[in-house]
């Protein structure tokens, strides 16, 4: 692991150094400030203001729908040569935003008022972040030369998932320090806000590169529609649509179903969050090499069977079995680990030039997939009788959960498995 991180660090001092390093610090501020305002956390708040189990679902993947929008960033970035200010500009208003959640009981004494500005103040926080993400990942990425862009990004998430263990564990132990209590989720919050201020102390460091302003006459119906046409694209876009969808169908009520239903303290789901880290830590270099040797469609694939194999494990999650959560997130932290190659595979396969348009069709497909997955969950729920025995105490999220597993695999079967199957029986 030493010799692996060492080596990555070495070829990131070649070139672009001073903004690799910059974007490396950016991600340790901005990552740790997200982690404070969003999932579990998000979650767990949202409940403490009066929400139910489906408003908690939907406002858990609110990062991921809400990016439904910013495929329409094409339109503002591809217009501007220098993006520097409105993209610290927009950090900025987001993250605003999303602070500004912390001061809702002290305003706001109605119970359903400041439940409908929650849901606002987080979509609209949302909303502006997905199209900052865009235009910021095409920044960061113009700093890595190609030859070294996988070692970056698997040193970049190395450290990130470092700091996120650490502010994951304190942020736990804070909140049932404060017994759960708002006083405890407004510490967060403003620890959230100071990190995210100093993000944007460390952004206006890096230099704008400049890039090459695109022809209005050619950002058409054509330009526009150009990454669904591309084969590969499509197909890439394609799976990440099912695979969200069939994923976020069962883990958008996971947080609900840890705080409502089986009462787990949060250091203990802090704990989770950093089994989940580390496994991604200790698996980053493994998956490195299986990326380099068997490729991105396998190192997909086989991480993907890791990243679900959670729901499986829900399915027998009870109040008396819940430390199987020990291992669900340790297989969980593996799947991440080599989920990595998810990023890493969709600059390989897009162009250099309209890679707004790009990202903005991938985060489309993301958005969509995670917003329709709780409603889908729900209909899902619905179909499910409740009943218990000997493993069953909460049947339709536990029946759910295997549902969710059982579609993402039949899927991953027909998208990765088969054709290798067929690619090999035309070979022999």
């Amino acid at each position: 692991m030493t010799s692996f991180m060492k080596r990555a660090m070495d070829r990131m001092k070649q070139k672009n150094n001073r903004e690799q390093m910059l974007f490396l610090l950016d991600s340790l501020l901005i990552n740790g400030a997200y982690l404070l305002t969003g999932s579990i956390y998000l979650s767990g708040y949202a409940i403490l203001l009066g929400a139910g189990d489906f408003l908690t679902a939907l406002l858990n993947s609110t990062a991921n729908y809400a990016t439904i929008l910013s495929i329409f960033s094409y339109f503002l970035f591809e217009r501007k040569t220098n993006r520097k200010r409105l993209l610290l500009a927009l950090n900025f208003l987001s993250r605003t935003l999303m602070a500004a959640i912390a001061v809702l009981p002290l305003i706001f004494p109605d119970a359903k008022t400041r439940l409908v500005l929650l849901t606002v103040l987080v979509i609209s926080s949302e909303v502006v972040w997905g199209i900052y993400r865009i235009g910021w990942t095409v920044w960061m990425m113009t700093t890595v030369p190609k030859e070294t862009k996988s070692d970056y990004i698997y040193t970049r998430t190395f450290y990130t998932r470092i700091i996120m263990s650490v502010v994951s564990l304190s942020a736990g132990f804070l909140l049932d320090l404060s017994n759960k209590s708002y006083i405890g989720y407004l510490f967060l919050f403003i620890i959230s806000y100071l990190l995210s201020l100093s993000d944007i102390v460390v952004l206006n460091k890096i230099d704008d590169p400049g890039y090459k302003v695109s022809d209005p006459s050619q950002m058409n119906k054509n330009t526009f529609l150009e990454p669904v046409r591309v084969k590969d694209y499509r197909r890439f876009l394609s799976f990440v649509f099912l695979f969200y969808l069939g994923f976020t169908m069962a883990s958008s009520f996971t947080p609900s179903y840890m705080i409502r239903y089986l009462n787990i303290d949060f250091k203990h789901i802090s704990t989770f969050n950093v089994l989940t880290q580390v496994a991604m830590i200790l698996t980053n270099r493994y998956w490195s090499r299986i990326e380099k040797h068997k490729g991105y469609t396998f190192t997909i694939c086989t991480s993907a069977f890791f990243t679900i194999s959670p729901a499986l494990m829900m399915v027998f999650v009870t109040k008396n079995t819940w430390p199987l959560l020990f291992i669900s997130n340790i297989l969980a932290g593996i799947g991440a680990g080599g989920f990595t190659s998810l990023f890493t595979y969709r600059y390989e396969i897009m162009p250099t030039n309209n890679r707004t348009i790009y990202e903005g069709w991938y985060y489309l497909a993301l958005g969509f997939s995670v917003l329709f997955a709780p409603f889908l969950g729900q209909f899902v729920i619905n179909l499910i009788p409740v009943f218990t025995n000997a493993f069953i105490q909460n049947s339709q999220i536990q029946i759910l959960n295997l549902v969710s597993f059982v579609l993402v695999s039949i899927m991953l079967y027909f998208f990765f498995i088969h054709p290798a199957k067929k690619k090999k029986r035309l070979k022999d």
